[in-house]
C-alpha cells in the first residue's frame, strides 16, 4: 500500500474526507444507529457533496456533508470551523431549511417528513459540555416542558467531551474521528482491526485518501449551488430540472446561430442534444 501521511486535509474529521467516507450507506447507517439508536429504513438513498453537481438535495446556499432520505430525512455534518453562537445559529438554520424546503401538496402538512439533523463537532460547539445532546421542538406551559412535535430533532456530538460509552460502535466512531496523525491511525487499527465497523472505516478511509484526484475534485467543487429552486427536490427531480435548464440554454444558443449542434453537444458533454434547427 502507498505510504500515507495524515494532515489537516486528510484526517477523518476533515469535512471533505468525512463526506466521502460516509457516502457509503453501510457506514452511514451504522453511524446514525450508534448516535441516535435509530435505524434508517431500507428505501433510503444518500446524496453527498460528490454526487453529480448538487452538493445536496437542498438548494439556496445550503448543503449537508451527507443527506439521506427515506421515510425520514437524516443528515450528518462534520463541523471543525464554527464555534460559539455562530455554530448554534448555523445548526438551527440548517434544520429549518431541511424542514422548510420540503414540498407541501395541497395543504398536506401531515406528509412532511421528520428531519433529524446531526452535527458532529471536532471541538465544543459553544458552552455545551455534554458529549451527546438531542434537541426537540418543545412547549413550556410554566410547569413542564413537553415535546411539541416530532417533526424536527437536532443532535449534537461534541468529540471534545467524548468518554467511552457502553456502545462499542459509538466508541469506534469517536476514536476514528479523533485521529490526527499516523500514530493515531496505527493505534486505531491495532485496537479495532477485528471489529466489523472499525475495519470498514479503516478500509474506506484508506481508499478515500489514496484517491487524490477525487479529493481534489471535491475540494474544488462549488458546494454552495446557485439558487435554482427554493423547494425540496428528490435526486431524480433535481437531475431532470438540471437537464431541462441545460436543454433550454442549448436551444437559445442554436436559435441565435452562435454555435452548431455539434459544438453545443460538445459543450454539454454529450454525444447528441435533443434540439432541432427550428429552436421552437
Amino acid at each position: 500500500m502507498e505510504d500515507i501521511i495524515i494532515t489537516n486535509k486528510t484526517r477523518p474529521s476533515n469535512d471533505i474526507v468525512f463526506g466521502l467516507i460516509f457516502e457509503d450507506m453501510r457506514l452511514f447507517k451504522t453511524m446514525i444507529k450508534c448516535i441516535l439508536d435509530e435505524d434508517i429504513d431500507e428505501s433510503s438513498y444518500v446524496v453527498t457533496q460528490k454526487e453529480n453537481s448538487m452538493g445536496s438535495s437542498i438548494y439556496n446556499k445550503i448543503r449537508f456533508d451527507i443527506y439521506a432520505e427515506g421515510a425520514k430525512i437524516v443528515t450528518a455534518d462534520m463541523q471543525n470551523g464554527y464555534q460559539g453562537e455562530a455554530a448554534r445559529k448555523r445548526l438551527v438554520y440548517y434544520a429549518c431549511r431541511a424542514v422548510g424546503s420540503q414540498r407541501v401538496s395541497k395543504g398536506r402538512y401531515d406528509k412532511l417528513k421528520t428531519c433529524i439533523i446531526s452535527f458532529i463537532f471536532e471541538k465544543a460547539s459553544y458552552d455545551n459540555r455534554q458529549f451527546l445532546t438531542k434537541h426537540y421542538i418543545g412547549s413550556d406551559d410554566g410547569k413542564k416542558i413537553r415535546k411539541y412535535s416530532d417533526l424536527l430533532t437536532i443532535v449534537e456530538v461534541n468529540l471534545k467531551y467524548y468518554k467511552r460509552t457502553d456502545d462499542e460502535n459509538l466508541n469506534i466512531l469517536c476514536e476514528f474521528l479523533r485521529i490526527q496523525s499516523n500514530r493515531d491511525l496505527d493505534k486505531f487499527l491495532g485496537k479495532y482491526k477485528d471489529s466489523e465497523f472499525g475495519s470498514m472505516l479503516y478500509e474506506k478511509y484508506i481508499k478515500v485518501i489514496l484517491d487524490k484526484d477525487k479529493l481534489e475534485e471535491v475540494e474544488k467543487m462549488n458546494l454552495y449551488q446557485e439558487k435554482i429552486q427554493l423547494r425540496y427536490h428528490s435526486v431524480d427531480e433535481a437531475m431532470f430540472l438540471q437537464n431541462e435548464t441545460s436543454e433550454k440554454i442549448a436551444k437559445k444558443m442554436l436559435k441565435k446561430n452562435n454555435y452548431t449542434v455539434e459544438e453545443i453537444s460538445e459543450l454539454r458533454g454529450c454525444a447528441k442534444i435533443n434540439v432541432t434547427t427550428s429552436g421552437k
